[in-house]
């Protein structure tokens, strides 16, 4: 009800208006039809009453009638209308008179005998009544045969009029009844049909009026609704004129076009590139009327109807513009499909940003980062260096001992061939030693020309051997707690992460005045890594030491790039920088650092924990199933 229009409720009144009248007149009809019925059912037990008084005259006539002939026929016809007016009446009616008209209709047909007598013809009767001529005789005690048939008429005629007395008498109790009866009905029937009638007008009146109500609410409404459309349509201009300064504030060149790639709108930034300043100067343009070059506009046309055609966005173009005074930038160019809500491509809507200046900056990034990196790489084959150092001097130390021993036993002619045999064994394997340290350097500066699955515990064996003489110098323990796990990445580059994290941690535990030189190592599988890592399984590498943590006031510097708390011939700032770029750049992972505080051998320790996460799976074709998916 409250979704119809003022027409339908105007339409809904006026037919409810019709059917009240129409339901009115039916009734009124049926009523009057009614009274009609009865009336007429009054009017043949009237009718039939006045027949049956015709034949009552009619028959007393017979006796006193001179014309005896006339009389008769009469009296026939009184009897047939009679006849027909009895059969008019009801069953109920025709019940109560059957007996007495059967018993009349009896003596009628025997009375009809005895006047159809011959000697009661008119010549014999003289013009006189039969009641007259019963007198003569019975005055002159003339007992002859015309006597004897009047006697016998009269006295049937007798028997008659009381029968006729009979039936009238039916009559005048039928006809009381009847009118009574009738009289009600029809005063109940005009009571109903005028109370049916006033109810369907009250009805009808009060539909007309709630219709009439309901039209009130929707005008109102529609008042409200004018006003509330009038509002939102300032609303929606002011939204307009907001989007548009919006579009206008935004730091890139924005532009939309219709299907036959003509202008239909853009943005200050992208109307000052084409050299417009207002946005109806742009309006039916395409870009073959821009001042970029024609294979520029061509290959933006090409790829506007591309993106049409398919429905699929354009991303991230990198493209050359041609501006209006002649000068090539390069721009990077996004573009997506214009839909309506019926979700059918009406066009195209563009954005792109001068990236000229960008690309030089991240040239001069590159730059920067290669040279960080050589610098690395140049701290690290240092480190390198005087790790080799480390892992020489003991073999070294061992040939020349030997050699020396050998020569002076030889020379004082007392070298025995067992003393020879260990010296030459001692020498081949401090040989082998040395051998081995330099395939481990030499695989260590391999670089890694794709990522790879490896061994986490056997990298961080390597990582260690390579330190391991400096660790023994140093007295300090390293616990493990390594599971048998597997990370994809670059190997080499980890192993120079970690070596980093190691080498830091061994210059600090240098400086503590403690027997308990401590460098923890804990690795596990985890399912969810963070937001700064590929969405698969990841490794966790906790690296932790005993040597105090770092202050707080720095902690959140430790991987920028230069900054260093060593001196400047023993540190560059570039370890834990290059690290940090290392993973999360080439092995989409993440470097955090905090200070922990831990119990170990029922003694408590202070120092830093980093935590490194890293893929336990090839991240590159999880991102390929994330997207088919």
């Amino acid at each position: 009800m409250s979704e119809l229009k003022i027409k339908d409720i105007s339409l809904y009144s006026f037919i409810v208006l019709i059917v009240g009248l129409l339901l009115t007149s039916t009734i009124l009809f049926i009523s009057l039809n009614k009274i009609k019925l009865l009336n007429e059912q009054l009017s043949v037990i009237s009718n039939a009453k006045n027949s049956f008084l015709e034949v009552k005259i009619s028959s007393e006539n017979l006796l006193i009638t001179k014309d005896l002939s006339e009389a008769i026929n009469l009296w026939s016809i009184s009897i047939e209308n009679f006849d027909k007016d009895f059969k008019s009446l009801s069953p109920l009616q025709k019940k109560r008179f059957d007996n007495l008209w059967y018993v009349s209709k009896k003596e009628i047909k025997e009375i009809m005998n005895i006047l159809n007598h011959k000697i009661l013809e008119p010549q014999n009767l003289h013009q006189k009544s039969l009641l007259m001529l019963k007198g003569e005789m019975f005055a002159l005690k003339d007992r002859n045969e015309m006597f004897l048939v009047i006697d016998s008429l009269t006295k049937k005629m007798e028997f008659l009029f009381q029968y006729e007395r009979f039936i009238l008498e039916e009559f005048k109790q039928i006809d009381q009844k009847d009118k009574a009866y009738i009289s009600k009905q029809i005063t109940l029937t005009t009571y109903y049909s005028i109370l049916f009638i006033v109810f369907i007008l009250f009805l009808t009146i009060v539909v007309i009026y709630f219709m009439n109500k309901k039209v009130l609410r929707i005008e109102h409404k529609l008042v409200m609704t004018q006003k509330s459309l009038s509002e939102s349509i300032l609303e929606f201009k002011n939204s307009r004129i907001l989007l548009q300064n919006i579009i206008d504030s935004v730091p890139a060149s924005v532009f939309w076009k219709d299907k036959n790639n003509v202008y239909l709108g853009a943005n200050k930034c992208f109307l000052n590139d084409a050299g417009f300043e207002r946005q109806e100067e742009i309006l039916g343009k395409t870009d073959r009327d821009m001042p970029w070059a024609k294979s520029e506009a061509s290959k933006y046309i090409a790829d506007d109807e591309s993106v049409m055609n398919s429905g699929i966005e354009k991303l991230q173009i990198e493209e050359t513009q041609t501006n209006t005074e002649g000068k090539v930038i390069k721009v990077l160019t996004s573009k997506v499909p214009l839909k309506n809500t019926k979700d059918e491509i009406i066009g195209i809507l563009g954005i792109y940003i001068d990236i000229t200046e960008k690309e030089k900056i991240a040239e001069e990034l590159f730059q920067k980062d290669k040279l960080l990196a050589q610098q690395s790489k140049m701290a690290s084959m240092g480190e390198m260096i005087e790790n080799i150092a480390h892992q020489w001097r003991q073999p070294l130390s061992f040939i020349l001992t030997s050699a020396t021993g050998v020569r002076l036993k030889s020379d004082y002619e007392c070298l025995d061939s067992k003393f020879l045999q260990e010296s030459l064994l001692g020498i081949e394997k401090s040989v082998k030693h040395l051998n081995k340290t330099i395939d481990d350097f030499r695989n260590y500066f391999k670089p890694d020309k794709e990522a790879k699955y490896f061994d986490i515990k056997l990298v961080v064996d390597n990582a260690f051997s390579l330190v391991e003489s400096k660790l023994k110098n140093k007295l300090i323990n390293v616990v493990k707690e390594i599971d048998e796990i597997k990370a994809f990445g670059f190997e080499n580059e980890f192993i120079q992460v970690l070596l980093n994290i190691i080498n830091n941690a061994i210059d600090e535990l240098e400086k503590l005045n403690s027997d308990d030189k401590l460098i923890f190592v804990k690795a596990k599988e985890i399912e969810i890594c963070g937001e700064e890592v590929s969405k698969c399984r990841c490794i966790e590498l906790k690296i932790c030491d005993s040597a105090g943590g770092i202050s707080k006031y720095i902690i959140d510097k430790v991987f920028d790039a230069h900054f260093t708390t060593k001196a400047e011939d023993k540190g560059t700032g570039i370890g834990l920088y290059m690290s940090s770029e290392m993973i999360k750049k080439h092995m989409k992972g993440s470097i955090t650092v905090s200070n922990k505080v831990f119990t170990y051998n029922g003694k408590e320790h202070k120092g830093a924990e980093f935590t490194i996460l890293i893929p336990a799976e090839d991240y590159i074709l999880e991102i390929e199933k994330e997207f088919d998916k």
